[in-house]
């Protein structure tokens, strides 16, 4: 798995962090608000809007409703038939002293787009990316810039959406970035965001459909193009086909570490590459 000998090994290496396009899911589902989880749970499916597509040619693609038709349960059955892992996004940190007031107020920062009140929630050093940029006031500086302010709102609401693991005093959104396999690549490798995405045989939306896939990774195939609609890609158990890129996300894609310090949480990296 990806980072998860503490922060340090998050943080760790810049090489990959400029070819990985931040690709946002749809059909991510909400972290349950509860503090007395004795397990994590599944998250419920998403119940907002869809969120608007950043326009910058690294950020996510439009993050539209998935086109899937099969429900959930059907998909969920298929992918455990194709005996391939499935991501779907977890709570693990509801439990942790403190978070539910810490997570309250990050919603409802993002959903206000409130700069002042996330950067409350930062570290003073929080790291925002691996060639130096830290602090609140840089957060501050980007949330403020048009462009980029709105790609970081934006991919706030869709990791808020994802879930959320804890290890070693840390935690991190979206779940699945502690738990995709460590055989991976991971700057090939994407993560279908949704319970019923359509593996289809041609890039067409009325292709024949080849598979659902269930939250599951996926290889990248030549030639990508996230300004394309659609992605050729592999799955675990070796099918081939198309998938809408606004249904993919990198396994390397912005996510967010949360610190406790002195009893208080607050986010002490808002990074994407490795």
């Amino acid at each position: 798995m990806i980072g998860h000998g503490g922060l340090g090994r998050v943080l760790a290496g810049a090489s990959l962090a400029a070819a990985v396009l931040t690709l946002a899911g749809c059909n991510a589902p909400e972290p349950s608000p509860t503090t007395e989880a004795s397990e994590p749970a599944p998250l419920p499916p998403a119940s907002e809007a869809p969120l608007a597509s950043p326009s910058s040619p690294a950020a996510a693609a439009s993050a539209e409703p998935s086109s899937a038709a099969e429900p959930e349960d059907d998909a969920s059955d298929a992918a455990a038939e194709r005996k391939v892992a499935s991501l779907r996004p977890l709570d693990e940190c509801a439990r942790l002293p403190g978070w539910a007031a810490f997570h309250g107020k990050l919603t409802d920062a993002v959903s206000r787009r409130d700069a002042k009140a996330l950067v409350a929630l930062a570290a003073p050093d929080v790291t925002l990316d691996y060639g130096g940029g830290h602090g609140r006031d840089e957060l501050a500086k980007r949330l403020a810039t048009p462009q980029a302010g709105t790609a970081l709102w934006t991919d706030l609401a869709t990791i808020l959406r994802m879930g959320c693991d804890t290890r070693d005093g840390l935690a991190v959104m979206p779940w699945f970035f502690w738990n995709v396999p460590e055989t991976i690549d991971p700057g090939e490798t994407m993560l279908a965001t949704g319970s019923a995405i359509p593996l289809l045989a041609k890039p067409k939306a009325d292709a024949a459909r080849v598979a659902s896939l269930d939250w599951e990774v996926v290889t990248l195939q030549p030639g990508f193009d996230p300004a394309r609609r659609f992605t050729g890609v592999e799955t675990e158990d070796g099918l081939k086909g198309q998938v809408e890129t606004k249904n993919l996300r990198s396994v390397l894609a912005r996510r967010m570490i949360v610190e406790r310090n002195d009893g208080t949480w607050q986010v002490s990296a808002f990074v994407a590459g490795d």
